[in-house]
């Protein structure tokens, strides 16, 4: 009886370890509505498939309409909170260059029920202050991008309605920092979400999504006279085995001229981080 309860909690405890050590999402249902579509890629896009991700090495270039190039650098860190203390995750991102930004933080923590405002913190070193902001400021410029902070961090699956268009072929998405095409002839889902908040920054988006991976490669921002005025493109790396990463985020704004690029190197996942690691506090005592 002793020996058939070791195996027992052996094989648990190997169970355990598989579900802990997931890298990569579930595959997308057959036939599936737009609801699932959508809730598949936040789980992708906030990496729910694993406890928690840290990414060491984000590159972001800026570039104006004349073509200038600058670049900063920056940390991310999630933990995936499956739900304690009615959490979904908690997210920082820091920028570590240049110098005179360094350790520029936003501080998110989101909750499984989508009606309560996510609490965020922006930590200002040249301030030496926290500032808590609102969600309602979530149009605002990402850390001084054509991102919002809403379409980086707070955006979660039940923001919007959507209706499934069809499938199409997405014809190809060329890059604006090496001019490269990704995504040549990939059949998609086409769907089309609607901000619940209204007035919003856009009227809705047209999302296409993968089919293969269930990934959003590519998102089109119209405004209330239906002008497309944003466009933001996703890649992901996604062998057949081993862990999916997220590689490169763009956007580009029609009005300005301007585009951004996260590059983002592979990190680590599950690699033990602790709630403690995301409290407001840290933010004043971390080294970037």
């Amino acid at each position: 009886m002793k020996k058939m309860l070791f195996f027992l909690m052996f094989f648990l405890f190997l169970g355990s370890l598989g579900l802990a050590m997931t890298c990569r999402p579930p595959d997308l249902p057959p036939h599936p509505t737009a609801e699932q579509i959508m809730q598949h890629w936040f789980d992708i896009k906030f990496t729910r498939f694993v406890n928690d991700a840290v990414y060491n090495g984000v590159n972001l270039i800026m570039i104006d309409k004349s073509g200038y190039k600058r670049e900063k650098k920056a940390v991310r860190k999630r933990i995936i909170m499956h739900g304690k203390n009615g959490f979904d995750y908690k997210d920082l991102i820091a920028i570590t260059y240049p110098e005179y930004s360094k350790g520029l933080a936003v501080l998110n923590w989101a909750y499984m029920d989508i009606n309560k405002q996510n609490d965020i913190w922006i930590w200002l070193p040249s301030m030496k202050k926290i500032r808590k902001v609102s969600q309602a400021e979530g149009d605002d410029s990402f850390m001084g991008t054509e991102f919002t902070v809403e379409e980086v961090t707070t955006r979660r699956y039940g923001y919007e309605t959507y209706e499934l268009l069809g499938e199409e072929i997405f014809k190809g998405y060329k890059a604006h920092y090496n001019k490269k095409i990704y995504y040549p002839n990939t059949p998609c889902y086409k769907i089309k979400a609607v901000p619940k908040k209204n007035p919003w920054y856009y009227t809705h988006r047209i999302v296409w999504i993968d089919k293969n991976t269930g990934i959003d490669i590519y998102e089109e921002y119209y405004d209330k006279r239906g002008r497309k005025f944003k466009e933001i493109f996703h890649y992901f790396d996604t062998p057949k085995e081993g862990c999916w990463w997220a590689r490169i985020w763009e956007v580009y704004n029609f009005r300005t001229g301007h585009s951004d690029t996260l590059l983002i190197e592979p990190g680590r996942y599950n690699s033990g981080l602790k709630e403690r690691h995301f409290s407001p506090r840290i933010l004043e005592r971390q080294e970037w």
